[in-house]
């Protein structure tokens, strides 16, 4: 594991050795039922959606599009008793894609804290470290967690992680990232849109493409490789969307990996912007 920015990270042999300390928060970012068969042992599973949107987005994503407010944040990490002294690690069995933006929505709050579990739920497991079943704290289906201590944490907006529909414009120095799949770059599969097709001057990758099939992050050298092929430089103002803002993260986090300065998230992406009379699409 050798990245400009390798602190984003934790390998397996380091979390287990922090497995006990009580300032260790571990977050498994699939959905809950998955957190229940089984998990790492002392993790925690995300009260909310794992996409950590507004309030409505559950029955109505693309009318409630946007990251969680503020102070609905605040009380998240209240729940998950995430605190100044915490050292959070982020994993999922999903190539790291819930991770990444969990590890987005926390940056873009200030909190800096948090690291990515290298391989995630399929590394941890392959070198047989200690997994449990079950939920194993105050908060479930039944229960929340209403009497947790308030956090310290003074939770604050990076706007410069964050982008809007406005933004959303090809210049000579910026790059329109599209991080969906083929078929939703072209127009052919709509995901339910009002409209199909990508930004007129995007460029597209699809985030797989920055993963092995192990669900480790491609070396340095090749995800670089990877980028070349499209002009995604270093210098430039880089963009990156998707359905809802989630790939788009998991892309964000790659990028910041490799020491990229210039990058946002557009986290409305498709569910706002292919919904709208008022913006342009070309297939």
């Amino acid at each position: 594991m050798a990245y400009t920015n390798n602190s984003m990270l934790i390998e397996a042999s380091e979390l287990f050795e922090k497995l006990e300390s009580k300032n260790t928060i571990i977050i498994d970012c699939d959905v809950s039922d998955v957190f229940q068969r089984a998990h790492i042992k002392n993790a925690k599973t995300l009260p909310t959606h794992h996409y950590i949107k507004q309030e409505g987005f559950k029955n109505d994503p693309k009318k409630y599009p946007h990251i969680m407010e503020k102070n609905n944040f605040h009380e998240l990490i209240t729940n998950l008793n995430i605190n100044q002294n915490s050292e959070i690690v982020a994993y999922d069995n999903s190539a790291s894609l819930y991770a990444a933006r969990f590890w987005w929505c926390l940056n873009y709050y200030g909190i800096k804290n948090i690291k990515v579990l290298y391989g995630g739920w399929k590394k941890w497991i392959s070198e047989n470290y200690p997994i449990e079943s079950g939920f194993n704290y105050p908060f479930s289906s039944k229960n929340d967690n209403s009497n947790a201590k308030k956090t310290d944490i003074k939770v604050s907006e990076n706007d410069s992680y964050i982008c809007n529909i406005s933004d959303m414009k090809e210049s000579s120095n910026t790059i329109l990232f599209d991080t969906r799949s083929e078929g939703e770059f072209k127009g052919t599969n709509s995901r339910g849109n009002m409209r199909s097709g990508h930004m007129p001057g995007s460029v597209h990758i699809e985030w797989l493409e920055f993963m092995t099939d192990d669900h480790n992050f491609k070396s340095e050298t090749e995800i670089k490789s990877i980028l070349d092929t499209k002009n995604i430089t270093p210098e430039k103002e880089i963009k990156t969307y998707w359905q809802g803002g989630i790939r788009a993260a998991h892309v964000f986090f790659v990028l910041k990996l490799l020491g990229y300065p210039y990058v946002s998230v557009y986290d409305a992406s498709m569910a706002e912007y292919a919904n709208r009379n008022d913006t342009e699409l070309v297939l």
